[in-house]
């Protein structure tokens, strides 16, 4: 006699999905022995519905929803923003309720913040001048500094997105 769970199971965790602002994300959900009962995918935080087994419940134009076999259902997300960053829950109303939750990770590509960085500057030598470079993305973008010979530079530099530094008593390149 062979005695088996009669109930739905998830046959394996839900990947977590790393994908950059403005592609499409792919959320898999993969349910063995679902029989009559339903699959549902919920955004966490908001606690949104965001589909009910074979329907779209949300009303954002970005959000489908595709399935294979009654055992794969699959949450797509065109377009991603960073709003959309977060956890997502498959769930299936058994009593009591299973679900498996996985993490839709949003990066955004660095970018350097024109009007508020320093652009070229001609400065008397001898003389002290502070450059600023302020850049956005996700995770937090690292600014590194460097001069076009490759020579080091000497400088005091703060951590997170806005880097400044500093250079007292600045020399001439060109010897004369």
């Amino acid at each position: 006699v062979v005695v088996t769970d009669a109930f739905p199971r998830f046959a394996e965790p839900i990947p977590n999905v790393t994908v950059t602002v403005g592609r499409d994300a792919l959320l898999a959900c993969v349910v063995d022995n679902l029989k009559g009962f339903k699959v549902a995918w919920v955004r966490v935080d908001t606690q949104t519905i965001l589909s009910i087994h074979h329907n779209v419940i949300t009303q954002n134009p970005r959000i489908s929803l595709s399935f294979n076999d009654h055992r794969s259902w699959y949450l797509h997300i065109k377009n991603v923003q960073e709003a959309d960053r977060g956890w997502y829950m498959c769930q299936v109303n058994t009593d009591p309720m299973r679900s498996r939750q996985g993490y839709l990770q949003v990066v955004v590509p660095p970018s350097i913040i024109d009007r508020e960085t320093s652009s070229d500057m001609v400065v008397l030598e001898s003389t002290n001048v502070s450059l600023t470079c302020k850049a956005t993305g996700y995770p937090d973008p690292y600014v590194m500094w460097r001069r076009e010979d490759g020579e080091d530079i000497k400088y005091n530099a703060e951590n997170g997105k806005h880097y400044s530094f500093f250079i007292w008593d600045t020399y001439s390149q060109f010897p004369f």
